[in-house]
């Protein structure tokens, strides 16, 4: 079972000995986190910061003193150690997007029941907050936002998961918490609209792969703008993965015109976000603006959506 999971991992370009690696240092990391020696209270009360250039910063510091980063409020650092004890090896805002989709999958079983783990009928989704267009033109314009966190059934949800945490974690780290969420929305929202306006019947469409494919496009665009080997391996690995989404959405029926609007949506992302450290620097305040607008925007969806749902 093992040897033919690991060809069909190698075959997508995903690497076995990284999977069994990642899975490791997490049990390690948990192991650790909530050992005796550990004392994982002084790790919470402590404010002691630590900068993404690896410096030591006071819990009163705004910027680091050795590259001049903008450094984390107090509470929003307290949040990253809790989250960091809870899902140790992942980003933070990558553990709150998984956390919505499998939010999102709960809400569907409760909904639907164990039935609708394995196949949720359309009328659930729809109900749920699928995107379906002639609810879109009606005025339902919150289900653009809230398919991305809805799922047709554990199967769509697993190789979902998979993906994101592949491409995501990474990509968080180069980027920035505010720039990655921003692309995920947008890009997903590209997908969105891409099957809205493209499609020339109405289906029932949800998922996130439409903003799984616009982190894959911002990466190709993004890392091909570093013209380092780096740069080079990134870009070949998210083109491989291009490949693959494509011709496995043509084989089981998936919506390839979300994956396409979310795939171009990213690229040009990828072209525009700022790669000198003083430009970032400079722009990080609008980055944070766009940040709580489409977290705000998110949240009066998924509120819309719920009450849909219980309606």
């Amino acid at each position: 079972m093992n040897e033919s999971l690991k060809r069909l991992l190698e075959s997508l370009g995903i690497s076995w000995v990284w999977w069994q690696w990642r899975w490791r240092n997490f049990k390690g990391r948990v192991a650790y986190a909530f050992c005796a020696d550990s004392n994982v209270a002084r790790r919470l009360r402590t404010t002691q910061k630590v900068c993404r250039c690896g410096a030591l910063a006071a819990g009163d510091q705004r910027k680091c003193e050795v590259c001049g980063r903008s450094l984390p409020s107090s509470f929003a650092w307290f949040l990253y150690r809790v989250f960091g004890l809870v899902m140790p090896g992942m980003a933070v805002t990558t553990g709150v997007l998984s956390g919505l989709i499998f939010l999102g999958f709960g809400a569907t079983i409760l909904q639907g029941g164990w039935l609708s783990l394995l196949a949720p009928p359309p009328e659930l989704l729809v109900r749920m907050g699928a995107l379906y267009s002639p609810a879109v033109f009606a005025g339902e314009w919150w289900r653009l936002l809230t398919c991305m966190f809805l799922h047709i059934g554990i199967i769509h949800l697993g190789f979902n998961t998979m993906a994101l945490l592949s491409v995501s974690t990474f990509l968080e780290e180069e980027i920035g918490s505010s720039r990655y969420f921003c692309v995920f929305l947008l890009t997903g929202l590209g997908g969105s609209l891409a099957t809205l306006f493209l499609r020339p019947y109405p289906v029932v469409v949800a998922g996130a792969s439409g903003a799984l494919f616009g982190l894959i496009g911002f990466s190709i665009a993004y890392f091909h703008r570093l013209k380092s080997a780096r740069g080079r391996d990134v870009k070949a690995f998210m083109v491989r993965w291009a490949i693959y989404g494509f011709v496995f959405g043509l084989l089981v029926g998936a919506d390839n015109l979300a994956h396409l609007g979310g795939l171009a949506t990213g690229m040009i992302l990828g072209a525009l976000v700022e790669q000198r450290e003083e430009i970032r620097r400079r722009r990080e305040g609008v980055w944070r603006v766009a940040t709580v607008a489409l977290a705000g925007l998110l949240a009066i969806a998924c509120a819309m959506a719920l009450r849909s749902a219980l309606i």
